[in-house]
């Protein structure tokens, strides 16, 4: 089991390394040089999640470089993780994470990162916050990083998989999820497709509704 507040902090920690910016480079329609100010002025855990929105949305799109990404990546997570309806959506992050090459960080960083991921899932799992799963396993995902320990934990919450179930029964027979993040070809698509057709999962949603989760012709 993870705890959320203690991988936030090793977040913090594992990233205190990398230097603050003296400078972001990015288009003036995404992000104005007084909201660039804020960014630099400001101590990291002060950011706050309006300082941080464009930004964040941003990133490797119009806005900033993997230098100036990593120095405030803990904060962008510890606000996603808090803030359900913050926008960017832990989708986005997860993009711009794979874009920070994640296999070029210290072994520190990534390994504070998984527990991070870890303690969210773990953390939606306990409060009941089943909605947030479809997101956060799209976002993993989109890192590029196995999803399947995740789907794991998931599956041993019969509410939980429900819950996930039914945010992607429509599409399911045509072996489809419905989150619109997702970009096919993608591998942690079609393992969390195979994790619902698999007996252990399947069950869940017959169990309850009698649903037999069948493929398409």
């Amino acid at each position: 089991m993870h705890n959320l507040e203690d991988a936030i902090g090793r977040l913090y920690d594992s990233f205190s390394t990398v230097p603050k910016p003296h400078c972001i480079d990015g288009c003036p329609c995404c992000i104005d040089r007084k909201s660039v100010g804020t960014l630099l002025e400001k101590r990291l855990r002060c950011l706050t999640p309006d300082d941080l929105s464009s930004y964040a949305s941003s990133a490797f799109l119009t806005v900033g470089e993997a230098a100036d990404y990593l120095y405030f990546l803990p904060r962008i997570l510890d606000i996603t993780a808090r803030e359900p309806s913050w926008w960017p959506r832990s989708e986005v992050t997860g993009r711009a994470i794979r874009a920070a090459r994640p296999d070029a960080w210290t072994a520190g960083q990534r390994a504070a990162l998984n527990d991070y991921l870890g303690a969210v899932v773990d953390a939606a799992i306990e409060s009941g916050d089943y909605d947030r799963l479809d997101g956060w396993i799209c976002a993993v995902a989109s890192m590029g990083f196995d999803v399947r320990p995740l789907l794991g934990r998931i599956a041993e919450c019969p509410a939980a998989v429900l819950a996930y179930f039914e945010e992607n029964a429509e599409g399911l027979p045509r072996r489809k999820l419905a989150n619109t993040f997702w970009e096919p070809p993608c591998p942690g698509h079609d393992a969390v497709v195979a994790w619902f057709y698999s007996a252990e999962v399947a069950k869940i949603p017959f169990e309850a509704y009698g649903y037999v989760l069948t493929a398409a012709e």
